[in-house]
């Protein structure tokens, strides 16, 4: 046909040949999307199984088993996208006659960060609503399905929350009834208003260990519980811990540096009141073997030195006295006057630098929380947040010290 419109003139050389070229790099170039029209679209169609971390599902995929007998094809590429994230690292496998793709929901190094991403969105209960799909690059896929996702297993989050509030209340009752958060030494002697044995007060260094302990362990087992994830202890948490920790066993340090310091100072002041004693005791018997009516002037005068000397030496003991006493009431042990109270207080009432102490602990905890919930994993503070806290715990035991030395 195209030699005779040629013969006849009615389409000149130049255009036949550019039109036999076209087509054929039409042909050479785009072989491929003449097979895609021949190919029908695949569709997501439905999800069976349970979409949560560690559960199987399969995807049923319209079209899939006519895809699969065409060549070159590989549905183990296929990439499964949860609210839009990509889960690489989970290969598919093809399942009821080759109409479904199964993925088996694992947590892999790949597949890491999405499951954080899609976990970590707040939900309004256990489960959320998400849109599921597959991928592959150069296959055309359609549509995606609305499932239920399970955030968290809700029977093993009421058996967690009843576990640490229990194990909460019992440290609590245990705190009220023990000395396991109170300052080390001996009871307080005496009864409170309630008539029941004083206790001795609650310690600051102590408690703070108490609340990073609880708070670290909780948050801890939550983050296991929902991403399964081990390996979430940072190097701030570990930097907490070790503040944390520091900052009560310097407080114990000082607290028994102070009580033997004082047992040394009343040991010095009762070896001096008993050489005061007997010198008094000696002066004494001399004054009295001494016969004043017979005496020469000489011995009246020895006399009237010893008499003074005694006299000395009794208002020495009773200075001695009075020190020893001071002592004694100043190291012995003071009751608690309230939760609150004794963790603000130090012996000169409630304090600045207690008080500072426990502010930033609050606040670091609120952090902590909030950060724990929100992306499922412990925050890593800024070396100089953590400086901040280290200076306020250094500055509480900085002021215990002047505490021991008077």
């Amino acid at each position: 046909m195209l030699i005779r419109l040629m013969t006849h003139k009615i389409l000149k050389p130049q255009i036949f040949c550019s039109l036999i070229l076209i087509g054929l790099m039409v042909m050479v170039i785009n072989p491929s999307d003449a097979q895609d029209k021949s190919t029908e679209p695949l569709t997501v169609k439905g999800v069976e199984g349970t979409l949560a971390l560690y559960h199987t599902i399969k995807i049923r995929v319209e079209n899939l088993e006519k895809w699969v007998d065409q060549k070159d094809t590989d549905p183990s590429k296929f990439v499964l996208y949860i609210d839009g994230n990509a889960f690489t690292g989970l290969a598919p496998t093809l399942a009821v006659n080759n109409t479904h793709l199964q993925f088996d929901l694992k947590r892999t190094p790949e597949s890491k960060d999405a499951w954080n991403a899609v976990l970590n969105r707040k939900p309004k209960g256990f489960t959320r609503i998400v849109p599921v799909t597959v991928r592959q690059d150069s296959v055309k896929v359609q549509g995606h399905i609305m499932a239920p996702l399970i955030v968290i297993n809700s029977g093993w989050f009421w058996i967690f929350v009843l576990t640490f509030l229990a194990s909460i209340i019992l440290f609590w009752s245990l705190a009220r009834k023990s000395d396991v958060i109170r300052v080390p030494g001996s009871r307080p002697e005496g009864v409170d208003d309630k008539q029941k044995p004083n206790r001795k007060p609650y310690s600051l260094a102590r408690t703070q260990m108490a609340f990073w302990f609880f708070i670290i362990i909780i948050s801890y087992v939550y983050i296991w519980m929902v991403t399964s994830d081990l390996s979430t202890l940072t190097t701030s948490v570990l930097a907490l811990m070790g503040i944390s920790a520091a900052t009560g066993l310097s407080s114990a340090i000082v607290d028994s540096s102070k009580r033997s310091d004082q047992e040394n100072q009343s040991r010095a002041l009762e070896e001096k009141k008993k050489n005061a004693e007997v010198e008094a005791e000696k002066l004494q018997s001399e004054i009295a073997a001494s016969n004043a009516a017979n005496a020469s002037p000489e011995q009246k005068v020895a006399l009237a030195t010893k008499q003074t000397e005694l006299k000395v030496k009794r208002g020495e003991i009773s200075d001695l006295n009075s020190k020893i006493q001071k002592l004694a009431e100043a190291a012995k042990p003071k009751a608690s006057k309230g939760f609150i109270n004794d963790i603000l207080s130090d012996d000169d009432g409630i304090s600045f630098h207690r008080f500072q102490m426990f502010a930033w602990t609050i606040i670091l905890i609120c952090i902590f929380i909030v950060s724990v919930f929100n992306s499922l994993s412990m925050p890593d503070f800024d070396t100089t947040l953590l400086a901040l806290m280290g200076i306020s715990s250094g500055t509480y035991i900085g002021f215990k010290l002047p505490q021991q030395q008077g």
